[in-house]
């Protein structure tokens, strides 16, 4: 199978990373940052609870400059995930930091150059 082979922007809360990236116009996240940053386990069985459409496997770019296999969740899957399968009051705050900071920031054109 040949998976894309992405460059993700990585976004610092609480010194735990998150990688995210658009893939079109829909922002996606790692899961393996996800797990640290909920300190929770998102394995392969609650990932299959989701839709078809909000998981996927991609291969993330490292920081040695490697691509490395990962499974990644789109924006409504991370709200699924924060709100169903790993729901917790303290959640709130984090879907707040994702949806206001890190999906803007995806989405933010940069200025053009003159």
């Amino acid at each position: 199978m040949n998976l894309p082979e992405i460059t993700p922007r990585i976004f610092l809360r609480h010194q735990r990373q998150l990688r995210a990236f658009l893939m079109g116009h829909e922002a996606w996240f790692s899961t393996r940052d996800l797990r640290r940053l909920l300190n929770a386990n998102i394995d392969r069985r609650t990932l299959f609870r989701l839709c078809d459409d909000q998981h996927r496997r991609v291969r993330l770019r490292t920081a040695n400059g490697w691509f490395q296999e990962e499974a990644v969740v789109s924006e409504s899957g991370l709200h699924d995930l924060l709100s169903v399968y790993c729901y917790h009051p303290e959640n709130r705050m984090l879907r707040r930091w994702v949806s206001h900071e890190v999906v803007a920031g995806l989405r933010e054109v940069p200025a053009q150059a003159n």
